[in-house]
């Protein structure tokens, strides 16, 4: 936590990223995009400049050694999300997923497991439902 602003980092640049941003936004008072990711770094910086974000990277890896973040945003497509929920929760980062947490059972377990394991938050967006 810096400045007393929670530091958030997204992964993955597509279609719902912006919304993401938007959101994260409109917790000024408590949060802040710190940085960006995507494997297509036209997308990543594109997004950076959009909503005026200082620091994009093409591998997600980078991101995490930001030690200004706190919170991951994983935005990849369906069936990614597991390996980067674990890299993530390894890195000493709480996360946060959009659905579906992952595709099978074994992925699912695989960031789940990683989580517990690091004792970080991990949630999984379900914006229709409580």
């Amino acid at each position: 936590m810096k400045n007393g602003k929670f530091g958030i980092g997204i992964i993955g640049c597509g279609i719902i990223a912006p919304s993401h941003v938007k959101a994260i936004s409109a917790l000024k008072n408590d949060a802040e995009l710190i940085a960006v990711s995507d494997v297509s770094e036209d997308k990543a910086k594109k997004l950076a400049e959009d909503f005026k974000c200082k620091l994009y990277y093409k591998d997600y890896k980078d991101l995490l050694k930001n030690k200004d973040i706190d919170i991951i945003n994983i935005c990849v497509p369906s069936g990614l999300h597991g390996q980067i929920v674990a890299d993530s929760a390894k890195a000493g980062k709480n996360v946060i997923v959009e659905k579906p947490l992952e595709v099978t059972l074994k992925k699912c377990d695989l960031a789940i497991d990683a989580c517990r394991k690091t004792k970080v938050n991990l949630s999984v967006i379900f914006q229709r439902r409580t």
